[in-house]
């Protein structure tokens, strides 16, 4: 049975083996991972993080030089760190009045944590593990002088030793805490500077590690609590970057904290450099679109599938030819307005308005346009990852049910149904109210904001239908944030739980001031074919009053 090229999980859970096949490195990305750095790694979910970190991580890299028979790359080691599954959201210190013990005992899990992976990655591999076995009687000695502790010398090896201590660690300092007001621990907690530098130090006795980088992965680091922020931000402000370096992956948040634990600043250019993973997807000029383009082929030439992606995906024939049709109604009206000589205002004339004359012109009984072609999948993905790849996955499992040979296309009626399907099930998540999915949502959150895309795709239909400069922007901004600082307070609220659950996104664009920056949003396009709207878009945004806004949440007119 042909396997289903674009099946899709949590990076976390994919086979290393698929990691190293599928995975698009992005020479940028990559030499900034790669380099002393401290880089943060901003994106929604499922927009790459976790898979960029984990392809650069030392056990991929390990076996990519295995598998390409090269030289392991013992000077870059990265150490792929998820929150999620860590000790990292340990709920103890709250038992704690003082916070200095608070930043303490965070800083003593947070430390072990980092510890066991560090050591759990050199113990892994085997070249490793041998020159360590050589120096061993060294390794354990230094270490146990400096740290004022007695490992267990009957472990297979070193780094096993290690792992065994950190966990030994956290469990016993757990038990204590949960017992007893002693402050004899707080005395030997494990802090970066005592615990991890000194062992990176000593590990570098290898040979093989002697002029290594460590590179500390940390994932979803939106899941840390403050203290376990401000400690971070505070190794982060370390300025000797010869030893190691902090790649941090977060999803975007509002108001990040960029304070350390003693109440310093980290400032992007000085202690960091920012990666944003969200790029630009409008056109096929746009590094999304062709980093989306390389992932599908990659995808199907494992299968044995060699066919262009358009072809692949292809658009509905009517649809291309209408559109054509309208493009050439466009050209017709910006000459008759601009004259034939203007071919710049002739060209923008036809960018904006031939899409919107094609849905305008269907009528508001027609039928939903058909909705097809690599450009639409890229269109309903907004930018992200895993939003592309999970239509993809629908689309190729019907065409196996209705094709049992070898499948060279998916047709673009499968593309539409798949398409609608995946449309209604969001509005129907949606009806249903986001507080069944995000915690914290209130069922009358989840009702305000069911109002809201509501409205909002009704002004974008009106849009589309009116004769305005801007009839395809799909976009909006907040304007007079000022003037109702308590409506939009509830409105930065709202929106916040629909961007937790992926039903907008938050980015960053220039304001119409020169020099000035805003915040806009981007609803889910894949929310648009449910009411027959066009997902493509332009370069534009609409601007809407808070009081506006807060009016079409709570459904008045």
């Amino acid at each position: 049975m042909t396997k289903n090229p674009f099946e899709y999980t949590g990076a976390n859970n994919i086979p290393e083996g698929d990691i190293m096949d599928y995975f698009i490195d992005d020479n940028n990305f990559s030499r900034l991972i790669q380099s002393t750095k401290n880089v943060f790694l901003i994106g929604e979910r499922g927009s790459g993080k976790t898979i960029t970190l984990l392809f650069s991580s030392f056990k991929i890299q390990y076996q990519i030089a295995k598998r390409n028979s090269t030289a392991i790359p013992y000077d870059r080691i990265g150490i792929h760190i998820t929150c999620k599954e860590s000790l990292f959201d340990k709920g103890e210190y709250l038992l704690l009045k003082d916070e200095y013990k608070r930043l303490i005992f965070n800083e003593h899990f947070l430390v072990g944590t980092l510890l066991h992976a560090i050591a759990e990655t050199l113990g892994e591999i085997p070249e490793i593990v041998d020159a360590s076995i050589e120096i061993q009687d060294k390794l354990f000695s230094d270490i146990e002088y400096l740290w004022d502790v007695k490992l267990n010398h009957s472990t297979k090896h070193f780094f096993e030793a290690i792992t065994q201590y950190a966990d030994k660690e956290i469990k016993k300092s757990q038990k204590i805490i949960n017992s007893i007001s002693s402050d004899a621990f707080y005395e030997n907690a494990m802090s970066f500077a005592t615990t991890i530098i000194p062992f990176l130090e000593i590990s570098r006795q290898i040979p093989l590690l002697s002029s290594s980088h460590y590179m500390l992965m940390i994932d979803d680091a939106q899941d840390l609590n403050k203290y376990h922020t401000m400690i971070l931000n505070s190794w982060i402000a370390y300025r000797d970057h010869s030893l190691f370096s902090f790649k941090i992956a977060t999803v975007r948040i509002p108001n990040p904290i960029r304070y350390t634990s003693t109440k310093g600043s980290i400032i992007e250019g000085h202690d960091y450099i920012t990666v944003n993973l969200e790029q630009p997807y409008q056109n096929q000029e746009t590094d999304f679109y062709k980093l989306s383009e390389k992932i599908i082929k990659r995808r199907l030439e494992k299968i044995g599938i060699s066919v262009s992606v358009s072809d692949f995906f292809p658009t509905n024939p009517s649809f291309s030819k209408d559109i054509e049709i309208y493009k050439e109604k466009a050209r017709a009206a910006a000459i008759v307005k601009y004259g034939e000589g203007n071919k710049k205002s002739i060209g923008d004339y036809v960018y904006k308005y031939h899409r919107a004359m094609y849905f305008r012109n269907r009528g508001d009984k027609a039928n939903r346009p058909p909705y097809s072609g690599f450009d639409t999948i890229i269109d309903i993905s907004t930018g992200i990852v895993r939003n592309m790849l999970e239509p993809c996955f629908w689309m190729f499992d019907s065409a196996m049910n209705e094709n049992k040979g070898t499948i060279t296309e998916i047709s673009p009626t499968i593309q539409n149904n798949v398409i609608i399907n995946r449309s209604e099930f969001l509005w129907k998540q949606l009806i249903q109210g986001l507080d069944c999915i995000v915690p914290d949502c209130t069922k009358e959150q989840g009702e305000y904001i069911y109002n809201l895309f509501e409205q909002l795709m009704s002004l974008f239909a009106k849009r589309l239908k009116s004769d305005i400069s801007e009839p395809c922007a799909i976009v909006f901004a907040i304007s007079q944030v000022d003037l109702y600082p308590d409506q939009y307070k509830e409105i930065q609220e709202l929106l916040e739980i629909a961007r937790r659950a992926q039903y907008i996104y938050i980015r960053l664009g220039n304001a119409k001031d020169k020099g000035k920056r805003e915040i806009y949003y981007v609803p889910n396009r894949m929310l648009f074919p449910n009411f027959g709207l066009d997902p493509h878009g332009q370069f534009a945004r609409v601007s809407l009053k808070v009081s506006d806004i807060y009016n079409a949440a709570h459904n008045r007119t």
